[in-house]
């Protein structure tokens, strides 16, 4: 689970049936999906999702920082390896149903160490920067309040990057986001900053209202909200 594998799975899937596929010589292409997250790919959750990207065809580049021996050196042998403690494990989450409410339970382990200044831009950039190269490229962020490292600047340094270095006229880069829940109830975290470099925000209704009126419902004193004044300027 989680928004980003699911994402890249249904990305991975579409692309193939629907444009590599295509009975219209006009419309197939190449593809390439990858998916950069933080798991320890020596526990057990961890080689799930390695086993996951292999069946669904999707690059998996883990940006976990650790001084630990990885997997993906050698796999096969990968179960005598030292795990890591439990709070360095693969992130992962229980949901509970009752009544037709979902509760979910989140462990995030490594993935609470994910910063933004981690991405690798250089992965986003398939022709390898060769300009006469066309190709579509779109950076998608999953769940951008479950991660504080993406936070007040964190993350939008590095689209900013990606957009400037990475992408060119001919071959612009788009970006997508989805804010998700936030657990500390503040509905801020620098989001203002960095929607400056997205192109599509995706949230639901409940979200959309927290986000814009975070101060202006506490407040009480008829004053625009801080989220929709720094819009608007």
């Amino acid at each position: 689970g989680g928004s980003g594998l699911n994402t890249a799975t249904h990305l991975s899937s579409l692309l193939r049936h629907f444009w590599a596929e295509s009975s219209d010589e006009t419309d197939r292409g190449t593809f390439h999906v990858s998916l950069q997250t933080a798991i320890n790919e020596n526990d057990d959750h961890g080689r799930l999702i390695v086993d996951h990207a292999r069946k669904h065809q999707f690059s998996l580049i883990n940006r976990r920082f650790s001084n630990q021996p990885s997997c993906f050196l050698n796999f096969k042998n990968s179960t005598n390896m030292h795990r890591r403690s439990e709070e360095n494990s693969t992130g992962h989450c229980a949901v509970i149903v009752s009544k037709g409410d979902r509760s979910f339970m989140t462990h995030l382990g490594c993935m609470g160490d994910f910063e933004g200044s981690h991405i690798l831009a250089q992965s986003i950039d398939p022709t390898g920067g060769n300009i006469n190269v066309s190709s579509r490229r779109h950076v998608h962020i999953s769940g951008y309040y479950n991660l504080a490292g993406f936070w007040n600047g964190k993350l939008a340094n590095s689209l900013e990057d990606i957009k400037k270095v990475r992408g060119t006229e001919e071959n612009p880069i788009t970006i997508s986001l989805v804010t998700q829940q936030d657990a500390t109830a503040t509905w801020d975290g620098g989001l203002v900053e960095v929607l400056q470099h997205v192109d599509f925000l995706i949230l639901s209704e409940i979200e959309a209202q927290k986000i814009i009126c975070y101060k202006g419902e506490s407040k009480g004193d008829g004053k625009m909200p801080t989220l929709l004044e720094s819009v608007a300027d």
